[in-house]
């Protein structure tokens, strides 16, 4: 066996992503950081990428999972099934586990009325079979033994780990933060070479239709801007060894499309999947509605938010944005 490492990045192939990255740290409990997908081309590449290291999938005792989503999570139950190791997760996330498919039908039927809500054709829908499909194939069940909540502390690969949720990209992120070394295990809240989507789910609070998911992870984002951190291990690409200044280019990029989609409006465009294909050529529009749709709608929350723009919704259910002196003077001529 090679000289040990402390922290280890096992990449792994990801369908539709390239690939994930899963850590090991060396130390008691020997611990990995996310999982893969639940597939058998992920669970040979993770053993394979073990068994360089001098490693078998039935010497971990712990894992940890920064969110739900199946590249992170999806091998959980099969690594808990062969190493007796303990799964440690946010709450958020290890709800999911236990009924990740019901929950997966129920984000499909909800996203498939928010795209027709927001513009997308029905035949633009009915095309996004095959990525809901993938999610329900590479993602499984598993048992969460310890349940986190912010600030509390687990000791992982002789580290003592910090538990920081910070929602946004999904409704689970958590941060894992060596406060010793201030390093950070940061899932896919920060990532080096693209912009981290925010996605939009239903929210946990009755009476409400959907999360303001962009909202939420930029508020989260400039929380961990703040934070003292020397190095982040992302969920994918390489690590950030500047979070400050990515953080920074992050906010720069939301803050100059909040203004061209803020002119798109004023100069007519009124749903979400129609400024989109101004925004993206047409065939990543059609063939990515959903990506599209999350990230026009959370922007345009943003400028709800502001009072900039106003949203109404048409008697066939369909949202439609507008400038707000627009909406104001149509309603004044009614």
């Amino acid at each position: 066996m090679s000289t040990p490492v402390t922290i280890a990045q096992l990449e792994l192939p990801v369908p539709w992503l390239g690939s994930v990255n899963v850590w090991l740290l060396e130390g008691e409990p020997l611990t990995l950081v996310d999982t893969g997908p639940s597939n058998p081309r992920a669970a040979a590449a993770l053993d394979d990428a073990l068994a360089r290291l001098g490693y078998a999938v039935e010497d971990i005792e712990l894992m940890l999972v920064t969110h739900h989503h199946l590249d992170h999570s999806g091998l959980a139950g099969a690594i808990r099934a062969r190493s007796g190791a303990r799964v440690a997760t946010h709450r958020t996330a290890a709800e999911w586990g236990r009924d990740y498919h019901r929950r997966v039908t129920d984000e499909r039927r909800f996203t498939e009325r928010l795209l027709a809500a927001h513009g997308v054709p029905s035949e633009r829908i009915a095309a996004t079979a095959p990525f809901f499909d993938y999610i329900a194939t590479d993602s499984a069940d598993y048992e969460t033994d310890i349940v986190l909540a912010d600030g509390d502390t687990i000791v992982a690969g002789g580290r003592t780990l910090r538990v920081v949720h910070r929602p946004g990209h999904s409704t689970s992120d958590t941060l894992f933060v060596d406060e010793d070394s201030d390093e950070a295990f940061v899932g896919d809240h920060l990532l080096a070479e693209i912009t981290t989507g925010a996605e939009i789910m239903p929210t946990e609070l009755p009476g409400r239709e959907r999360r303001r998911s962009l909202l939420e992870y930029l508020g989260n984002l400039r929380k961990t801007e703040a934070m003292r951190l020397s190095i982040c291990y992302p969920g994918h690409g390489p690590t950030i060894d500047d979070h400050r200044e990515l953080i920074r280019a992050r906010l720069d990029f939301h803050a100059e499309r909040l203004e061209h989609i803020e002119r798109l409006v004023a100069d007519g465009s009124t749903t979400a999947f129609e400024i989109a294909r101004l925004l993206w050529s047409d065939e990543v529009a059609e063939t990515q509605p959903v990506l599209v749709v999350w990230e026009v709608l959370g922007h345009l929350d943003i400028l709800v938010n502001r009072g900039t723009v106003r949203e109404h919704v048409d008697a066939d259910g369909r949202h439609r944005f507008a400038p707000k002196e627009a909406i104001s003077v149509a309603a004044g001529q009614n």
